[in-house]
């Protein structure tokens, strides 16, 4: 059999594999949100170059020797020491905005993998963290619906309907996309079938730069709080989990947390990040939000390089793995114990 032909056997068993595993398991979705932070700034880094002389990238954090082991699931290595990174049959993304042309560098959707993430798809978000712990977790395939929008805040851009006023231009675009995802799922998960069936599990949130004002900042949480409770109403969702990450670029030294948005910026980043933590103690929330504390994942750039966009946590690899590992890990507290 030439290697062609072996390579589509393969490809067909993988396939009817992943059907069979679909076969009366409903998919389990995953709405990613935010700006962007959420769409990602993280450098991945090059295999074909030394690790050690490329600072603030993934390649440089998983190839520490303390990393080594830890992270190998995270690339592929072929007989001839080719590293390529790993793309997941068990885990898919989607971008929305479709009709998808078919066309993989455009990142619309596919097997889960880095390439959903920065300028242009080549960079990565915390969906990479994310999605990984939610494969290694559920039985299930897992589709992560992703769509962020740099450089808005929740009071008028993604101002849900419960919070009165005019209806944020971003909230009916979320929705949009989480809708066609479902329409298109047999596009986008191999051997999916309509009778399979599907249940909208989580939503994960990475925003909070734009609202670092005092007027914004005072009214975040309750806005966070009727985003979290309208998504569920909107999906007919009641039990849709949700992780918030704080807004904690600069870490936990107000000289790194460079906040433009407006005067005393950093004052206004702490209102941002204590609601951020309040909304999980509410009571009506109770064992089904939690918030991951992002701060102590902030990488100085003198001293671990990468770029110069404090509010993009200095584009740093490190720093956005971390970021998205954690919120995967506390999505997977707040879905039960260890299976």
């Amino acid at each position: 059999m030439s290697m062609k032909s072996l390579f589509a056997v393969l490809s067909l068993l993988a396939v009817t594999a992943l059907a069979g595993a679909a076969e009366g398991k409903p998919v389990k979705i995953y709405l990613l949100s935010g700006q962007s932070n959420m769409t990602g700034r993280g450098a991945l880094g090059e295999f074909n170059k030394p690790a050690a002389d490329q600072k603030a990238s993934l390649v440089r954090f998983i190839m520490e020797p303390q990393n080594v082991e830890k992270y190998k699931f995270l690339y592929k290595e072929d007989e001839r020491k080719t590293r390529r990174w790993t793309v997941r049959d068990d885990v898919f993304i989607t971008m929305g905005d479709w009709p998808h042309d078919g066309k993989a560098d455009h990142g619309k959707h596919g097997g889960f993998g880095p390439g959903y993430g920065g300028f242009r798809n080549k960079g990565f978000g915390p969906e990479l963290g994310i999605g990984h712990a939610l494969g290694d977790f559920h039985d299930e395939p897992v589709l992560l619906v992703k769509v962020a929008f740099g450089a808005n805040n929740l009071a008028i851009n993604f101002r849900p309907p419960s919070s009165g006023g005019t209806l944020g231009d971003k909230y009916p675009l979320v929705v949009k996309a989480l809708k066609e995802a479902i329409e298109h799922l047999p596009e986008i998960i191999p051997g999916y079938r309509k009778e399979t069936g599907y249940e909208i599990a989580g939503f994960f949130w990475n925003q909070g730069e734009h609202d670092c004002t005092p007027e914004f900042s005072a009214e975040y949480e309750q806005n966070l709080a009727n985003l979290i409770k309208d998504l569920r109403q909107e999906f007919k969702a009641p039990g849709m989990k949700a992780v918030i990450a704080v807004t904690g670029f600069g870490g936990r030294d107000p000289k790194d947390a460079k906040t433009g948005a407006a005067p005393k910026g950093y004052e206004n980043q702490l209102k941002v990040i204590a609601a951020q933590l309040a909304v999980p103690l509410r009571p009506e929330f109770k064992g089904t939000v939690a918030t991951v504390e992002t701060r102590d994942f902030w990488r100085p750039n003198k001293e671990f390089g990468g770029s110069t966009q404090g509010i993009h946590w200095n584009g740093n690899g490190e720093s956005y793995w971390l970021m998205g590992e954690a919120m995967g890990r506390e999505m997977v507290k707040l879905l039960g114990a260890k299976k």
